[in-house]
């Protein structure tokens, strides 16, 4: 038998029940109405056409130029296979490190197009990126539209798309009378706010994905793309951080539009705020930083100069051992001959980062050369040594200039859009931490080598 007491707790569950399901339902109707409302507008159309024409365009754009650059990669290793196979001599051992395009890089570019893509490894030279060591071309006046990729354009132009679809949300129905007649029925303001929010971001949400498998068909259809299980994975990624990035967009326009009272001025000050965060905030960051780094690097002359000196230190070194062995201060002394010979001598020039020296002999027949050997068996390993030595002071300075690009990188995760451009790089493996790990690669295939020769 109930008694009253359980008729009323029963009662009291049906009407919160009750209430729930009319919260709930209100609140689908508030989403179905945004979205439908948003879906058949025209800027909706222009969005999309918009970002799908960009999307589609920027991927044919990377896809073309990663062709190129994976053909040119192709081309550099077989001809350094071909090297390889006609050295004879040790002075002519120079092993190359050659960094393979990331496909994703179609994608977002990233530093996949900065620094070296080949790293000369010469036994008593410092690695040291240089310019010219790059696949493909260098057409300067196609480096704009080259850094036009898909992240750009969903950073600017989907940003730009979900601030122009929030901005009217509600300053816009205020001016129009139509948020007070909303507002006079039984709906809870926190409810309408998130009915409009969820709405307008699942009216956004067709525009980026549709425009991303658009440009991923276009990119798989490429015959040198050969992206796997991982790589689609990494896209998925991308693709989640998108939605998520256009969501914070759209509830940056939507808070706007709350804080202000009539639609023209959310639209002038979103804008304004749209162009602060994606374009002036990250160019400013890195200006200052660059301007008025908080950790001084070594001026390049002067790293220059101590490493000329380090080599300086080696000549005094070696001439001193030189002298000791054979009784002369140049390793060439050493050589014993009967009869007319000729020796070359092609030394590396003063300024520059490693120390090269090489000897032409003519007629070898003619010459005792075991003495000889004997100093260029004890002068490789020390000048390898002072090779490491010179390499230490240009580590010192890179990590100098990587902690000034890690603070400005710090400033511009203030931005939301750089926020996302970072953590897309950091998923496609196109940030600067991937550049890294090839040169620091690059230096540990040098040591292998180096190991290897004189171990």
């Amino acid at each position: 038998m109930k008694t009253p007491s359980t008729l009323g707790q029963n009662n009291a569950a049906c009407c919160v029940l009750n209430v729930r399901y009319k919260l709930m339902t209100t609140l689908w109707l508030i989403i179905q109405r945004e979205f439908v409302s948003n879906v058949l507008t025209s800027r909706f159309m222009i969005g999309f056409v918009v970002c799908l024409m960009s999307t589609a365009a920027a991927v044919f754009v990377q896809v073309e130029d990663y062709e190129k650059r994976l053909s040119a990669y192709h081309v550099a290793v077989r001809e350094h296979q071909e090297e390889i196979r006609a050295w004879e001599l040790y002075s002519q051992i120079n092993p190359k490190a050659h960094r393979k395009p990331n496909p994703l890089s179609i994608f977002n570019v990233g530093t996949e197009k900065s620094g070296a893509d080949m790293v000369s490894i010469e036994l008593a030279t410092p690695i040291w990126e240089k310019e010219a060591q790059k696949h493909g071309s260098d057409n300067p006046f196609l480096s704009i539209f080259l850094a036009i990729d898909v992240i750009f354009v969903f950073k600017i132009v989907l940003s730009a798309l979900a601030i122009l679809f929030a901005y009217n949300t509600i300053s816009g129905e205020r001016e129009d009378g139509t948020l007070k007649l909303v507002l006079s029925n039984p709906i809870p303001r926190d409810a309408l706010v998130l009915g409009k929010y969820l709405g307008g971001v699942l009216s956004l949400f067709p525009i980026v994905t549709i425009s991303f498998t658009v440009g991923l068909v276009i990119a798989y259809a490429s015959p040198a793309t050969d992206f796997d299980v991982g790589d689609l994975l990494r896209l998925v990624m991308v693709l989640l951080i998108s939605l998520l990035y256009v969501s914070i967009c759209y509830l940056l326009g939507m808070l706007l539009s709350v804080w202000t009272k009539e639609a023209a001025t959310t639209l002038i000050l979103s804008m304004f705020i749209w162009g602060i965060l994606t374009i002036v905030h990250s160019n400013i960051a890195t200006f200052a930083v660059a301007k008025f780094p908080p950790h001084k690097s070594q001026p390049e002359k002067e790293a220059r100069q101590q490493i000329a000196q380090i080599w300086e230190d080696f000549k005094k070194e070696r001439a001193a051992q030189v002298l000791k062995t054979i009784g002369h201060g140049h390793p060439i002394s050493a050589i014993s001959y009967e009869g007319e010979i000729s020796v070359g001598l092609n030394m590396s020039s003063p300024g520059e980062l490693g120390f090269e020296e090489f000897y032409a002999l003519k007629p070898i027949h003619k010459m005792d050369t075991t003495k000889f050997q004997e100093v260029l068996g004890y002068q490789e390993p020390l000048r390898i040594r002072y090779a490491d030595k010179a390499e230490e002071i240009l580590r010192r300075r890179e990590a100098v200039g990587e902690r000034n690009r890690q603070f400005a990188k710090t400033l511009s995760r203030l931005s939301f859009a750089d926020a996302y451009r970072f953590a897309v790089g950091t998923i496609t493996d196109t940030d600067r931490k991937s550049y890294n790990d090839f040169i620091r690669q690059s230096r540990s295939y040098k040591g292998q080598i180096v190991e290897y020769l004189t171990g």
